[in-house]
């Protein structure tokens, strides 16, 4: 028969648990070129100095002073949580075994949490705004003496042969992309400053793409190697669209605000819960925003279900 288990001592193990397990999960760092990474320390975070740069010009009286135009776009931080319930006796019949792979799931789920979001956004970016008022990605952007600009390529299909040449066509368009004043945006695109995230569907396709020498006719492959940082996953849900990043800027198509750290919590034999009810609770939570930078810096490759 198991000892009792004085709570204070159990929360203590069993947080020294997760802490080291969030330690020990490995960070998913594929996301990480797509962000700008900004401390917190409110509600909310305001971003309307994302208008544009200005081009160095030559100095022949005094300082051009150009202003960046102001738009009105903030991302708010939101509360995020999960939570388990472990039965009394499980603790009380030493079975602490089975509670600890629980606790190093809770770490896990915090550590994989940001991509999580990150991926969210890509899939809400035909509606969710960026800062110029637009959906993230739309057909009517517009800064200035920009004209009209779109961040979206309509696909012609998911064969290599099509994969590649609409990464030719969204490459294109992205550098077409004008300042506020005219001025061209992404100059000089080069493939090293490119990331690609695709629905896992479409993986096989593009390791033959991207990872073979000669094409199936025996032809040189003009797109071996050329993109190395890919990102599959199974949250694009549609299977036939994918995007392409420019992850070289200072700025990011992404934004995440941090605001507090995941930490771990407990309610056990001492709180109501553990009384009442026999059930103690371990959770994480987790405070952070996520939103959108340069819609500049990101073209979706759209194509028919």
């Amino acid at each position: 028969m198991g000892q009792l288990v004085n709570p204070v001592t159990l929360e203590k193990g069993l947080r020294a648990e997760f802490i080291k397990s969030l330690a020990a999960v490995e960070n998913q760092t594929d996301y990480l070129p797509a962000l700008l990474q900004v401390p917190s320390t409110s509600n909310r975070e305001d971003y309307g100095w994302l208008g544009q740069i200005p081009e160095l010009v030559e100095w022949k009286d005094e300082r051009q002073l150009k202003g960046i135009l102001d738009y009105d776009y903030q991302i708010k931080n939101k509360d995020y949580e999960a939570t388990i319930q472990v039965d009394r006796n499980t603790i009380e019949d030493d079975q602490m075994n089975s509670v600890k792979p629980r606790i190093n799931d809770l770490a896990v789920r915090a550590k994989q949490h940001p991509r999580k979001l990150f991926l969210e956004a890509l899939v809400n970016g035909a509606t969710a705004l960026a800062y110029d008022g637009q959906a993230f990605f739309s057909a009517s952007h517009s800064e200035g003496m920009s004209g009209t600009m779109s961040n979206i390529v309509t696909g012609t299909g998911t064969t290599e042969a099509q994969i590649g040449a609409d990464l030719d066509s969204a490459v294109l368009v992205m550098a077409s992309y004008k300042d506020d004043q005219g001025a061209p945006f992404n100059e000089d695109i080069d493939d090293n400053a490119l990331m690609l995230v695709a629905p896992i569907q479409l993986k096989a396709t593009m390791i033959r793409l991207f990872g073979n020498e000669t094409l199936a006719n025996g032809a040189t492959n003009p797109y071996f190697g050329r993109i190395t940082k890919i990102i599959y996953s199974t949250r694009l849900e549609d299977v036939n669209d994918w995007y392409i990043l420019n992850v070289s800027q200072g700025m990011k198509p992404f934004i995440q605000q941090n605001r507090q750290a995941p930490r771990f919590g407990a309610l056990e034999g001492s709180s109501d819960r553990g009384f009442m009810s026999r059930r103690y609770v371990y959770g994480v939570d987790y405070r952070v925003g996520f939103g959108y930078g340069l819609w500049q810096l990101a073209v979706k490759v759209v194509n028919a279900a």
